[in-house]
C-alpha cells in the first residue's frame, strides 16, 4: 500500500494536471465554442426568417440541422482530444504503477527503507508524467482550435 505521504503528493500532482486541463477547456469554451454557438443560433434564426410564414417545416428543420454542424463538430473535436489526453495520461500513470509493482519483492514488505525507495521511484515517474502531460496541453489546444477555424 502507498504511504499517506505518497498518496498526498500524487493527489497534489493529479489536482495540478486536472486544474490545468479544466482551465484550458474553460478557455476553449469561452473563446472558441461560444462564438461558434452564437453563429449557430443566428443561423437558425435566419432559417426561420427565410421560411417566413409560408415556408415548410421540413425546410426549417433541414436548414437548422445544417446550422448545427459546425458547433457539433467543434464539440466533438474538443471531446475527442480531451478523451485522448486523459487516456494517454492514464496509460502513463499505469506504467508508473506497473514499474513500481515490478520492483517490489517479498522481503520488502517489512523494510520501510526499501519501500520508500520504490515509492520515491513511483513519485518521480508520476511527476515526469504530469510534467510531460502539462507540456502537451498547449499543442492539444492548438489542435482543437485549428479544427474550429
Amino acid at each position: 500500500m502507498a504511504s499517506p505521504e505518497l498518496q498526498s503528493k500524487v493527489n497534489q500532482l493529479t489536482a495540478k494536471i486536472e486544474g490545468d486541463l479544466t482551465s484550458m477547456v474553460d478557455e476553449i469554451e469561452r473563446l472558441n465554442l461560444r462564438p461558434v454557438g452564437r453563429k449557430m443560433h443566428a443561423c437558425i434564426v435566419s432559417c426561420y426568417d427565410k421560411a417566413g410564414k409560408s415556408g415548410r417545416k421540413e425546410q426549417i428543420e433541414q436548414c437548422s440541422q445544417q446550422c448545427q454542424i459546425p458547433y457539433q463538430r467543434a464539440g466533438q473535436a474538443t471531446q475527442q482530444e480531451i478523451g485522448n489526453f486523459q487516456n494517454r495520461l492514464n496509460r502513463a500513470m499505469g506504467m508508473c504503477n506497473d514499474d513500481a509493482q515490478g520492483m517490489i519483492t517479498p522481503d520488502m514488505a517489512n523494510d520501510a527503507r526499501k519501500m520508500k525507495k520504490v515509492e520515491d521511484s513511483l513519485l518521480k515517474c508520476i511527476e515526469g508524467v504530469v510534467d510531460k502531460s502539462r507540456s502537451g496541453l498547449k499543442p492539444m489546444k492548438q489542435r482543437i482550435e485549428s479544427q474550429m477555424a
